[in-house]
Protein backbone atom coordinates (compact mmCIF):
# COMPACT_ATOMS: atom_id res chain seq x y z
CA UNK A 1 0.00 0.00 0.00
CA UNK A 2 1.21 3.41 0.54
CA UNK A 3 4.41 3.86 2.85
CA UNK A 4 5.59 7.11 4.62
CA UNK A 5 7.50 8.26 2.38
CA UNK A 6 5.06 8.56 -0.35
CA UNK A 7 3.01 10.03 2.00
CA UNK A 8 5.16 12.90 2.19
CA UNK A 9 6.13 13.36 -1.41
CA UNK A 10 2.37 13.39 -2.12
CA UNK A 11 1.73 16.11 0.59
CA UNK A 12 4.89 18.18 -0.56
CA UNK A 13 3.80 18.07 -4.40
CA UNK A 14 0.41 18.83 -3.64
CA UNK A 15 1.43 22.22 -1.24
CA UNK A 16 3.96 23.34 -4.16
CA UNK A 17 1.31 23.19 -6.82
CA UNK A 18 -1.17 25.25 -4.51
CA UNK A 19 -3.73 22.35 -4.51
CA UNK A 20 -3.31 20.76 -0.96
CA UNK A 21 -5.46 23.36 0.50
CA UNK A 22 -7.83 24.27 -2.57
CA UNK A 23 -8.79 20.73 -3.37
CA UNK A 24 -9.04 19.09 -0.28
CA UNK A 25 -11.08 19.74 3.49
CA UNK A 26 -9.62 19.83 6.83
CA UNK A 27 -10.42 16.05 7.62
CA UNK A 28 -8.29 15.20 4.39
CA UNK A 29 -5.49 16.82 4.87
CA UNK A 30 -5.51 15.58 8.70
CA UNK A 31 -5.41 12.03 7.62
CA UNK A 32 -2.60 12.22 5.26
CA UNK A 33 -0.51 14.56 7.39
CA UNK A 34 -1.23 11.67 10.33
CA UNK A 35 -0.38 8.81 8.80
CA UNK A 36 2.58 10.36 7.59
CA UNK A 37 3.88 11.09 10.91
CA UNK A 38 2.41 8.22 12.83
CA UNK A 39 2.47 4.87 10.91
CA UNK A 40 5.73 3.73 8.46
CA UNK A 41 3.60 1.78 6.30
CA UNK A 42 -0.38 1.70 6.00
CA UNK A 43 -1.54 -1.74 6.60
CA UNK A 44 -5.13 -0.74 7.15
CA UNK A 45 -7.28 -1.62 4.43
CA UNK A 46 -10.25 1.41 5.56
CA UNK A 47 -7.23 3.92 5.93
CA UNK A 48 -5.62 2.34 2.52
CA UNK A 49 -9.19 3.60 0.67
CA UNK A 50 -9.37 6.55 2.10
CA UNK A 51 -5.90 7.46 0.93
CA UNK A 52 -6.58 6.30 -2.38
CA UNK A 53 -9.83 8.67 -2.90
CA UNK A 54 -7.31 11.36 -1.53
CA UNK A 55 -4.82 10.42 -4.03
CA UNK A 56 -7.42 10.28 -6.87
CA UNK A 57 -8.35 13.69 -6.29
CA UNK A 58 -4.92 15.15 -5.88
CA UNK A 59 -4.17 13.48 -9.42
CA UNK A 60 -7.04 14.71 -10.38
CA UNK A 61 -6.32 18.60 -9.31
CA UNK A 62 -2.28 18.39 -10.22
CA UNK A 63 -2.63 17.29 -14.02
CA UNK A 64 -2.36 20.00 -16.37
CA UNK A 65 -5.86 21.96 -18.49
CA UNK A 66 -4.44 20.13 -21.71
CA UNK A 67 -3.91 16.79 -20.44
CA UNK A 68 -6.98 16.83 -18.68
CA UNK A 69 -8.72 18.06 -21.97
CA UNK A 70 -6.43 15.77 -23.96
CA UNK A 71 -8.54 12.63 -22.12
CA UNK A 72 -11.63 13.99 -21.41
CA UNK A 73 -12.01 15.86 -25.83
CA UNK A 74 -8.79 14.91 -27.65
CA UNK A 75 -9.37 11.36 -27.57
CA UNK A 76 -12.90 11.17 -27.97
CA UNK A 77 -12.85 13.62 -31.15
CA UNK A 78 -9.65 11.32 -32.53
CA UNK A 79 -12.09 8.39 -32.09
CA UNK A 80 -15.01 10.37 -34.69
CA UNK A 81 -11.90 11.60 -37.13
CA UNK A 82 -11.12 7.89 -37.65
CA UNK A 83 -14.09 6.65 -37.50
CA UNK A 84 -14.70 9.29 -40.51
CA UNK A 85 -11.76 8.52 -42.02
CA UNK A 86 -12.48 4.75 -42.19
CA UNK A 87 -16.21 4.76 -43.74
CA UNK A 88 -14.31 7.35 -46.69
CA UNK A 89 -11.74 4.57 -47.47
CA UNK A 90 -8.96 5.04 -45.05
CA UNK A 91 -8.12 1.93 -43.33
CA UNK A 92 -4.63 2.95 -41.47
CA UNK A 93 -6.78 5.72 -40.13
CA UNK A 94 -8.36 3.08 -37.61
CA UNK A 95 -4.65 3.62 -35.84
CA UNK A 96 -5.60 7.32 -34.91
CA UNK A 97 -7.32 6.27 -32.13
CA UNK A 98 -4.26 5.26 -30.31
CA UNK A 99 -2.40 7.66 -31.31
CA UNK A 100 -1.88 10.09 -28.05
CA UNK A 101 0.23 12.68 -29.95
CA UNK A 102 -2.99 13.39 -32.42
CA UNK A 103 -5.92 13.69 -29.64
CA UNK A 104 -2.76 15.61 -27.59
CA UNK A 105 -3.03 17.64 -30.87
CA UNK A 106 -6.20 18.03 -31.33
CA UNK A 107 -6.94 18.89 -27.35
CA UNK A 108 -4.53 21.97 -27.89
CA UNK A 109 -6.38 23.30 -30.52
CA UNK A 110 -9.67 23.30 -28.54
CA UNK A 111 -7.95 24.40 -25.66
CA UNK A 112 -6.25 27.31 -27.77
CA UNK A 113 -9.32 28.26 -30.05
CA UNK A 114 -10.42 31.63 -29.60
CA UNK A 115 -14.28 31.99 -28.11
CA UNK A 116 -14.34 36.06 -28.63
CA UNK A 117 -16.31 36.02 -31.62
CA UNK A 118 -18.89 32.96 -30.43
CA UNK A 119 -18.14 30.19 -32.66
Amino acid sequence: MFDRGFLIRMRRRALRRRVWYKVLDDLERGIVSLAAQVVDRVESVVLGVVLVKIGAKLKKALTSDVVRLMYEYGIEKARQFSDQAVEWGNRRASFWVSDYAFARYLAVLEYYKPTVFGF
